[in-house]
């Protein structure tokens, strides 16, 4: 057994609470091409996650209508971004600590880096990531292992990397790439985040860094 010495947390619905602008923006773009279905919010729930590629292209067989339920999408939740999404309790003190005692961070998600780059800068999280991977470092997304090991091979020197989500396929991806792996409470899939079975299980960020201290403390031991 080795050390944690390095943490990846997937961005949205993990670091940051977008779960509200993102079913908005669901539902915006359902509405408006698929007027004449009726979307519960389960459904709506269950978008969120995976890439809008693969989301969209269950409903729409044309690249060229995927590509535009993608950029509809983009735009009403660029508009309405900052009214509503904040960031998780404790997570920058979480992360402070996290420099302070030597342990490098990365952020894995699915969402391209223009997409995704305005909220990290907006809340400053980029002052405390050591990596990054976004959609278009990668050919095959999450639950597929290799945006983990793209990151494993930025991060120096890495020893126990653990993965933090609140999707499935984050836990997944952590699993198929041979790493530890955490869920988190406030996960709106939280019953298909328990069942794929984390190592660890987090309520609140501050319960990290003691999780880490203990694990570490069994290594050496």
């Amino acid at each position: 057994m080795n050390k944690i010495n390095a943490i990846l947390f997937d961005l949205d619905g993990t670091m940051i609470d977008s779960n509200q602008i993102l079913l908005d923006s669901f539902k915006h773009t359902m509405n408006h091409f698929f007027p004449e279905v009726s979307y519960t919010h389960d459904d709506y729930v269950q978008m969120i996650g995976p890439s809008l590629e693969e989301t969209f292209s269950v409903l729409e067989k044309k690249p060229s209508g995927i590509q535009a339920m993608i950029q509809f999408f983009r735009e009403y939740y660029v508009k309405n971004e900052y009214d509503s999404i904040q960031i998780y309790p404790y997570l920058i003190e979480t992360l402070k600590d996290l420099k302070k005692m030597g342990i490098q961070t990365g952020i894995v998600t699915t969402k391209f880096e223009k997409s995704a780059t305005p909220s990290i800068k907006y809340f400053n999280l980029d002052q405390y990531i050591d990596v990054y991977v976004y959609l278009n470092d990668v050919l095959k997304p999450k639950p597929h292992a290799e945006p983990i090991l793209f990151a494993k091979s930025k991060l120096k020197n890495p020893q126990q990397i653990l993965m933090i989500g609140d999707n499935p396929s984050d836990i997944l991806a952590g699993k198929n790439a041979h790493i530890l792996t955490c869920g988190v409470e406030w996960s709106l899939k939280k019953n298909k985040l328990k069942a794929t079975h984390p190592d660890f299980w987090i309520t609140s960020f501050n319960q990290l860094i003691p999780i880490i201290k203990n694990y570490n403390q069994e290594v050496v031991k």
